[in-house]
């Protein structure tokens, strides 16, 4: 299963930010790209904690995608964002050699 294939509960309220077309590209200027991934952060947080999800598996997030705005991440972006989460300390890979989990 992928990101596609994955729905985001209608439980689950995004913020509004994600619906932001630039939210979607990481962006060049490092105090926008800061607070950018603060978002992510945000966002990767609330989903999980909301929804009770205790593993984040890459390819089966759906919120790198955002259908409504034709919007999502590449796969360099994602790692990216997943970087800076762990190095913020919110997280750390299970599969250090892979990367997915």
């Amino acid at each position: 299963m992928n990101s596609s294939d994955t729905i985001i509960p209608s439980s689950f309220e995004l913020p509004d930010f994600y619906h932001f077309p630039p939210f979607f590209t990481i962006q060049p200027v490092l105090s926008t790209r800061e607070k950018q991934l603060g978002q992510w952060r945000e966002l990767l947080l609330k989903y999980h904690t909301d929804l009770k999800i205790t593993t984040l598996v890459l390819h089966e997030c759906p919120l790198w995608k955002n259908n409504a705005i034709n919007r999502q991440l590449t796969k360099d972006e994602i790692h990216i964002v997943i970087e800076d989460f762990i190095q913020s300390g919110y997280g750390e890979w299970e599969d250090t050699h892979t990367k997915t989990r």
